[in-house]
């Protein structure tokens, strides 16, 4: 029985799994801190503490290459979900702060993600403008409010479009049937904000006139 080739071939294996299997814990290590970076810089962002914002989305684009440069050259890790989440949870970080600050949404080449990730990012960013949106409405600032809505309608409009294959786009479907969701539940909620607010203001209005109706009567 001649075996020696077999076990040469396995020995070898084993060596390369080792190393994929050191890069992998290695990846996840930063994977977890990115994700976490980016969540911090999207609640930065939220508290216009936009100096903080920056440098938490600069810290996870350095650590989101040095990820990418791990896996080059190892298809087992380059086709790892793992990469791809981190990359979803860069682009949404760098298209809020974009939009909310600048009122443009980045390109693909600026948030330096592929093109499916940017997609995708771009479905989860609208979760986090009804998340601008009601704060705006909080402070009664209706015109940032409407702004929102505008970039929700927008992205889930042009993102719809998109209909490939799961493996082309990833779970861009499913995100999008949430985002249908969230666009039609914000929609009915401005417009009640709205309503409410007309009809405070026509209330307030209406106050102040018996006010000087009453007045007006004592003096006669």
């Amino acid at each position: 029985m001649k075996t020696e080739k077999f076990e040469e071939s396995m020995n070898h294996i084993k060596l390369l799994l080792e190393e994929e299997d050191k890069s992998r814990d290695i990846i996840l290590t930063k994977q977890r801190r990115l994700i976490r970076i980016c969540s911090e810089a999207i609640k930065s962002v939220h508290r216009q503490e936009f100096k903080i914002a920056d440098e938490k989305i600069k810290e996870a684009k350095k650590l989101f290459k040095e990820m990418s440069k791990r896996v080059e050259g190892t298809k087992s890790l380059e086709c790892w979900r793992g990469l791809d989440d981190a990359a979803q949870e860069l682009g949404e970080a760098i298209m809020i702060n974009s939009i909310i600050r600048y009122d443009e949404i980045p390109s693909v080449e600026e948030c330096e993600i592929s093109f499916t990730s940017y997609m995708l990012a771009a479905s989860d960013t609208i979760g986090e403008l009804r998340r601008y949106l009601l704060d705006s409405l909080r402070r009664r600032d209706m015109e940032n409010a409407q702004r929102a809505f505008n970039y929700m309608d927008f992205l889930f409009s042009e993102l719809i479009t998109v209909d490939y294959t799961k493996m082309l786009v990833g779970p861009l479907r499913t995100k999008l049937d949430s985002a249908r969701n969230l666009v039609n539940r914000t929609r009915t909620d401005l417009i009640t904000a709205f309503q409410a607010f007309e009809l405070n203001d026509a209330m307030i209005k209406l106050s102040i006139k018996l006010d000087e109706y009453k007045k007006l009567s004592k003096t006669k």
